[in-house]
């Protein structure tokens, strides 16, 4: 039994995979055929990583190559079984070729299949010993099942599937693969039963992705509403913002996610880090499965406590040429390998948070009027880890991380910049140049500006879907509501309530003092929300955006108040172009 028709929903036109991403692939070589073209000969390769969505005890872990388990092409090539914990150890015979690499976990009651891409089978071969560290996707989780599923769904084929590819994917379908990814964890972990007529956690995935990129309306999360029934949206709501403040997933939703090569992304130097903390109220202590006894969903993701306005980070860190990083008060350290980041941050106000993600190139243009970052190494192990010793060669590079509040676990969203010292965002230049999916949004022909798509996640926004036009300016960006006509003629809506329309005040994000890379728009920005009745409630609270995220963050946290800080997730746009590194995008 297949689940019913996704609700009614606006037109949002994303590109299918095969099409849209072809000169990619062909620019990056392509991918090679399914296992038939394997080269026998193969050698053996360590990986160590953790099947979670809660941790699943005991999972059978499958590596394949040319496809997931069960899918035409696969070949076995190591086998394990997860401990009590989730954590495997698997002793894989690799190719030597560019097949494209899988992991696949099945709980031992069989209802959770998840599976992850990690890359070509050469080059993990290569790497010889891995870890989720170094390899983000050996966490076989509810975001990597996602995106395989939005793959398919979307017209991709695994056999053709290369990092490039998987990189496109994730930028260009983020708010799918996110939606996906809550309605699996929301049944894998009880908090919603799966439906009728689904075998397992990947079946049901596939089934949401396709219904949901099959119409001419299509989304994953107006799709995975109706397949799950009204009773689960709260928990999709929550869900999604969980993932994506969670630093075990932050990373796979992020800049390819499959291994990555080569030194530092990060050249040693000294920076500043501006960015915004933005708590979610919910704790990141693990949720255990606790499968529901009938059709009806099971008990809700618990309710966010009180949670703190978003705090802003400014201070100068230094990079050294082993990818460490510090700052001279002790109040950030980490570490950057290739481009996965940990940090450690004390944000002056008695909070300590764990944070990890990605780091990416800011595209030329984006940071002037300094020079590039001091302190170069003298001999660079690659060109990826050299930095340029001329003046105004300014490179900066943007942070987009989850993880936790170091004393009561509580998740927090990370989006912040490394640039040179005294640099100024250059905000004019976004838009100038690239290609912009801007989703079917409607801006007129007005020189500049571009569309873009801002779906809500958490409790106070999840679901609601503006529709806005960005007009880059010197000091910020001015947001508009879309236009009426074309695709995009019915944003803004609501995911959860067919028929209902949501509207917004247009509003100008500006720098904050000292922090030029911040924009803020204080409070008073006010979404409206009108369901076919006539009725309106209304929402009103603050949004801040740090050059090179994915996501504005919307609070209406106050000190003592009981508000709280949501995100509006975005797909690939001009607002959103990091580059893994210096020499070319993903994508």
């Amino acid at each position: 039994m297949q689940p019913a028709q996704p609700r009614s929903h606006s037109t949002r036109k994303l590109l299918p995979i095969a099409a849209a991403l072809a000169l990619s692939l062909s620019a990056c070589g392509g991918g090679g055929g399914g296992t038939a073209a394997v080269n026998p000969t193969a050698a053996n390769a360590t990986l160590k990583g953790a099947v979670i969505d809660a941790p699943i005890a005991n999972a059978t872990v499958t590596f394949t190559t040319g496809a997931p388990m069960g899918q035409p092409g696969s070949l076995v090539v190591g086998t394990a079984t997860a401990d009590a914990s989730g954590n495997y150890t698997v002793q894989a015979s690799l190719p030597n070729t560019s097949a494209p690499l899988f992991a696949n976990a099945t709980s031992p009651d069989g209802k959770v299949v998840l599976t992850a891409y990690l890359g070509t089978s050469s080059a993990v071969l290569a790497a010889g010993s891995l870890t989720s560290a170094n390899l983000p996707n050996l966490v076989i989780s509810q975001v990597t099942t996602a995106a395989l599923a939005v793959y398919i769904a979307a017209g991709g084929s695994y056999a053709n599937l290369t990092p490039t590819l998987y990189a496109a994917l994730l930028s260009q379908h983020h708010d799918d693969i996110l939606a996906l990814s809550a309605a699996i964890k929301a049944v894998a972990d009880g908090y919603c039963a799966r439906p009728a007529g689904y075998a397992d956690t990947d079946d049901m995935a596939r089934g949401i992705a396709r219904n949901g990129m099959a119409t001419s309306t299509p989304s994953a999360l107006n799709s995975a509403a109706s397949t799950l029934g009204s009773s689960c949206d709260g928990n999709l709501k929550a869900l999604m913002q969980y993932i994506a403040s969670d630093e075990r997933w932050a990373p796979e939703l992020d800049l390819g996610d499959v291994l990555e090569q080569g030194a530092p992304a990060v050249a040693p130097g000294t920076y500043s880090l501006q960015g915004v903390l933005a708590q979610s109220g919910m704790s990141a202590l693990p949720m255990l499965p606790t499968p529901p006894a009938s059709t009806a969903s099971a008990a809700s993701v618990p309710t966010p406590a009180s949670t703190l306005p978003p705090g802003i980070l400014n201070t100068v860190v230094t990079v050294d040429a082993s990818g460490n990083i510090s700052s001279a008060d002790g109040s950030v350290t980490g570490v950057i390998v290739g481009n996965l980041m940990t940090l450690t941050v004390n944000d002056g106000q008695g909070n300590t948070y764990v944070l990890a993600g990605k780091a990416g190139l800011l595209p030329s243009g984006f940071v002037v009027g300094s020079t590039a970052p001091t302190s170069a190494p003298s001999a660079p192990a690659s060109g990826a880890s050299s930095t340029s010793s001329s003046t105004g060669a300014a490179i900066g590079y943007g942070l987009r991380m989850g993880g936790r509040t170091q004393s009561g676990g509580v998740l927090t969203r990370f989006d912040a910049v490394l640039v040179p010292q005294n640099s100024q965002p250059g905000w004019m230049q976004i838009g100038q140049s690239g290609t912009s999916h801007d989703d079917g949004i409607s801006c007129g022909n007005t020189s500049g500006m571009f569309g873009v798509r801002l779906m809500g996640t958490g409790a106070s926004v999840g679901g609601l879907v503006l529709g806005a036009c960005v007009m880059p300016q010197t000091a910020g960006l001015n947001l508009s509501p879309a236009l009426p006509g074309g695709n995009g003629h019915e944003y803004g809506d609501d995911d959860f309530k067919p028929g209902a329309s949501v509207s917004f005040t247009g509003f100008s994000l500006n720098s904050t003092n000292g922090t030029p890379y911040i924009l803020k728009a204080p409070t008073g920005i006010t979404i409206t929300q009108s369901n076919p009745s006539g009725q309106t409630s209304t929402l009103t609270g603050q949004m801040f955006y740090v050059m090179g995220a994915k996501d504005m963050i919307f609070s209406t946290a106050a000190p003592g108040s009981s508000g709280s800080n949501a995100l509006f997730v975005m797909n690939e746009n001009p607002l959103d172009t990091l580059q893994e590194n210096r020499t070319h995008q993903d994508h």
